[in-house]
C-alpha cells in the first residue's frame, strides 16, 4: 500500500520512498509551451505549492540527469520529455519561516534565507566563488550575480530561480502594520531592493529562468517597478487544477491508499469538509486543498475514525491571521462582509488583479485579498460580476471560531459552557440549556452600538455556538424536498450523541413586539412549527426518533417561545 505524503514537499523523497504521488508534470509542459521565462503563480497556503517547486527543481536540474528515468520515467513528463529538462543550475529560495517580530529580525532573517540559497547553491555545483558578507539580502545576492556571472556569462547553461512563498512574511506585517509593510516593498525598502537586483540578473543573462510562488499579489504589486518583469499565470484557466486535488485525483488518492473502504461515501465527506476551490471564473473543476485531505486520510487510518479536528493545526495556525485580516483598512466595512459571509451569503465584487495599497481599499480589494488567501473561492461569473464563497465546511470553521473569539473577549464567557449546551441537544435532545446562553450572551452584547440585532444576527450567532463542538457539522439554509431548513445539527458519528437537531428561527422586532404583543409571537411560532413539519416529512428525517425539531421565536435579547415540533 503507498505511503500518505502528508507534510512531505520533497519530490525525490516521494519518489524513492513509496509516497503516492498525484502526477502534475503535465503542467511542466503547459508552463514551458507559454514561453514566457519568468511566471508567478498564487495559490493558498498548503496547496502543494512547495512540493510543485521541488518537481520544478528535480526536473530542471543538470545534476539530476542521471536519476530522471527513475524519477520521472512513469509520470506524464517523463513520457513527454522537453529540451529544456536537466538543463539548468537551480537557485532556490525559500522564505517560509521569516519572522515578523520586528523589521530588523525580520530583515536579518530574509538575508539568512538568501545567503543559506546561494551557498546551497554554490556547495552543489562547486562554484569556487565567495559568499558575500553583507548582512542585507539585496547586497548578497548583487555580490553573487557578480561573481557567478564569470563563471556561466559564456556558458549555454544558465540558472533557473525558484522562489517558495515570496511573500509569506509581507502578508504578515500588513495584517498588523500597513505603514511598514509599505516601508519595505516601497522605493528604497529592503524587499523592492532585493527583486530589483534579481531583476539586473535576468538582464544580464544570469538567470534564464524565474518561478515565484506566493499566497497573493499585494507585495508584488507594491512594487511596482521593482520587479514587473514576471507574468502572473494564478488566474490561468489552463492551471487551474495544477496545485489541489480534482476529485478524480482524491478517489485515486483514497483507493491507493486505503483499500476495502467505502471511498465513495467517504468522498461526499470530503467534498463537503475540503473541496470547493475555483481559482478563475473561465474553469469549471474545483479542487479540495491537499494538506486539508492528506491529513484526514493519514488520520482516519491511525484508528479507522474521521478525526476529530477537522482542520490540521499547522493549517488552522496559518488561518489564525483572520483577526488581522479583518483589522485592515476600513474595519466597519470589513466587519459588515464579515456578517454577511457568516449568513451564508455569496459575496458579489470583482477580483483585483493589481493592489495598490495608497488609495482607498475597496470592498472589492477585502474581497480579493480573501480569496487569495483561500477564505473565498469563485462561486460563478455573471453580468461581469465575481460571486464569491466560502469554499467548504473546513473554512467555514474558521469564520464561526474568530467569530465565537469576537463574541467571547465582549462577554468574558466560557467557551467551554457553551460548548457542553451544545452537547446536552446532541447526547440528551435538551435545548434549554443553549437557549439560556444564548439569551444571556444577546444581553451581554446589547449595549454595543455596531451590533444589529436581526434574525440574521441571531441565526448567526447560534450557528457559531452549534459548531462549537467537533461532534457535529451546522449547516444553515439546509436544502430538503420541502425547502430550506433555518439550521441543521447532525451529528458526524452516529455512535456519538443521540440526536440530531432541526431549528426553525422567527424574531420580531421590538417595535413589532410592543405593537402586537404575544398574538405575533404565536403567529410567528405557527409559521415555525409549519415549515418544521413539512420538512420533517423529507426522506432523510421522515420517522426518525432520533430526530428533535424546535421553533424559536426571539424578540430583542430573549426567546419569547421554543416549541418541540413531534
Amino acid at each position: 500500500m503507498a505511503r500518505i505524503p502528508y507534510g512531505v514537499s520533497s519530490f525525490s523523497r516521494l519518489q524513492k520512498d513509496n509516497y503516492i504521488y498525484i502526477d502534475k508534470t503535465k503542467y511542466i509542459e503547459t508552463l514551458e509551451s507559454y514561453g514566457e521565462p519568468y511566471i508567478f503563480f498564487l495559490r493558498p497556503r498548503r496547496f502543494g505549492k512547495t512540493l510543485f517547486l521541488s518537481t520544478l527543481e528535480n526536473y530542471y536540474d543538470i545534476q539530476e540527469k542521471e536519476n530522471f528515468d527513475r524519477l520521472f520515467g512513469d509520470l506524464y513528463i517523463g513520457q513527454n520529455t522537453t529540451e529544456l529538462a536537466n538543463n539548468y543550475y537551480i537557485l532556490k529560495f525559500d522564505f517560509s519561516g521569516v519572522t515578523t517580530n520586528s523589521k530588523s529580525e525580520m530583515k536579518r532573517l530574509f538575508a539568512q534565507k538568501v545567503k543559506k540559497g546561494i551557498k546551497s547553491f554554490v556547495d552543489k555545483y562547486d562554484f569556487d566563488i565567495n559568499i558575500s558578507e553583507s548582512e542585507e539580502a539585496a547586497g548578497i545576492i548583487h555580490d553573487f550575480n557578480m561573481e557567478i556571472a564569470n563563471k556561466i556569462r559564456h556558458q549555454e547553461r544558465k540558472i533557473y530561480l525558484l522562489i517558495d512563498e515570496y511573500d509569506h512574511f509581507a502578508n504578515d506585517i500588513l495584517g498588523k502594520d500597513p505603514d511598514e509593510f509599505q516601508e519595505i516593498v516601497g522605493q528604497t525598502g529592503s524587499i523592492r531592493i532585493f527583486f530589483e537586483a534579481i531583476k539586473e540578473a535576468t538582464a544580464d543573462g544570469i538567470i534564464s529562468r524565474i518561478f515565484v510562488t506566493g499566497v497573493s499579489p499585494i507585495t508584488l504589486d507594491s512594487m511596482t517597478s521593482g520587479f514587473n518583469i514576471a507574468k502572473n499565470k494564478t488566474m490561468d484557466s489552463n492551471l487551474n487544477t495544477m496545485m489541489g486535488f480534482t476529485e478524480k485525483e482524491a478517489r485515486y488518492l483514497i483507493k491507493e491508499t486505503m483499500p476495502g473502504y467505502d471511498f465513495d461515501s467517504m468522498l461526499q465527506r470530503l467534498k463537503e469538509y475540503y473541496d470547493g476551490y475555483l481559482f478563475t471564473h473561465r474553469a469549471n473543476e474545483r479542487v479540495f486543498n491537499t494538506d486539508m485531505l492528506l491529513y484526514y486520510v493519514s488520520e482516519y487510518l491511525i484508528d479507522n475514525t474521521e478525526p476529530s479536528e477537522l482542520i490540521d493545526s499547522n493549517i488552522s495556525s496559518d488561518y489564525s491571521k483572520l483577526q488581522n485580516l479583518f483589522s485592515l483598512k476600513d474595519r466597519k466595512q470589513n466587519y459588515e462582509i464579515l456578517e454577511d459571509i457568516l449568513a451564508g451569503n455569496d459575496q458579489r465584487g470583482k477580483v483585483t488583479v493589481e493592489f495598490n495599497l495608497q488609495r482607498r481599499f475597496s470592498k472589492k480589494d477585502f474581497l480579493s485579498l480573501l480569496f487569495y488567501l483561500g477564505f473565498l473561492t469563485i462561486a460563478r461569473e455573471e453580468d461581469g460580476f465575481i460571486y464569491f464563497r466560502v469554499p467548504n465546511y473546513a473554512v467555514k470553521e474558521i469564520y464561526f471560531d474568530y467569530f465565537n473569539s469576537i463574541i467571547s473577549e465582549e462577554t468574558l464567557f466560557d467557551s467551554l459552557e457553551i460548548e457542553a449546551s451544545v452537547v446536552e441537544i446532541l447526547k440528551n435532545g435538551d435545548i434549554k440549556p443553549f437557549i439560556e446562553k444564548v439569551e444571556a450572551t444577546l444581553a451581554a452584547l446589547s449595549n454595543r452600538d455596531y451590533i444589529k440585532f436581526d434574525e440574521k444576527y441571531i441565526k448567526i450567532l447560534i450557528f457559531s455556538y452549534l459548531n462549537l463542538t467537533q461532534l457535529s457539522i451546522v449547516k444553515s439554509e439546509y436544502e430538503v424536498e420541502e425547502g430550506y431548513l433555518d439550521l441543521a445539527l447532525l451529528r458526524r458519528n452516529k455512535k456519538k450523541g443521540n440526536f440530531d437537531a432541526l431549528i426553525e428561527l422567527k424574531y420580531i422586532k421590538a417595535a413589532d413586539y410592543r405593537e402586537k404583543g404575544e398574538a405575533l409571537v404565536e403567529q410567528k411560532l405557527n409559521e415555525a412549527s409549519e415549515q418544521l413539519e413539512r420538512y420533517g416529512r423529507a426522506a432523510e428525517f421522515k420517522d426518525r426518533k432520533d430526530l428533535k425539531k424546535w421553533a424559536l421565536v426571539f424578540t430583542g435579547t430573549d426567546a419569547a417561545a421554543v416549541k418541540v415540533i413531534k
